[in-house]
């Protein structure tokens, strides 16, 4: 098992896992219903397409991923308004079935302002995204490791 094939391919397996770059892969829907009515609810999310959200950032909080979706309800004057965005703050729902989380405030003059937010699903989501999947990369080593016996 010292063969100069055992040694240069524990080496590559070894570098090539700590290739494997792991992140977020964040993905909500952002419109609003006072620029595009579609925006509303019910919401109908075949009607528009999904962003990815790892392409947003936020000036004033350089570096912060967002890691939720956010849906905020507004009542204002009587006019209902949909606001559907990445989130970059907040706290998702824990144990609820849906991981929604919404904090409902109301004010004055008929103001009303539900927010939810969300991650635990596309469109509502964190979804993991490895470009190498390191489960693959494990499996492919044992099994390269069993040829390996069998060959030498």
């Amino acid at each position: 098992m010292n063969s100069p094939l055992w040694s240069t391919l524990s080496v590559f397996w070894i570098c090539l896992l700590f290739l494997c770059d792991y992140g977020e892969a964040i993905k909500c829907w952002v419109c609003r219903s006072d620029a595009d009515p579609r925006c509303k609810d019910p919401f109908d999310n075949t009607t528009l397409p999904i962003t990815d959200c790892d392409a947003y950032s936020l000036e004033h909080y350089p570096g912060l991923k967002a890691t939720m979706c956010r849906k905020i309800r507004q009542k204002v004057y009587g006019d209902w308004r949909f606001i559907r965005t990445c989130a970059f703050l907040g706290t998702p729902g824990e144990g609820t079935g849906n991981e929604n989380y919404c904090s409902m405030r109301t004010g004055t003059y008929n103001v009303f302002v539900e927010t939810c937010t969300c991650n635990s699903k596309d469109g509502c989501n964190s979804a993991s995204l490895t470009r190498f999947s390191i489960l693959a990369l494990g499996l492919s080593f044992l099994i390269l490791l069993g040829v390996v016996k069998i060959c030498f």
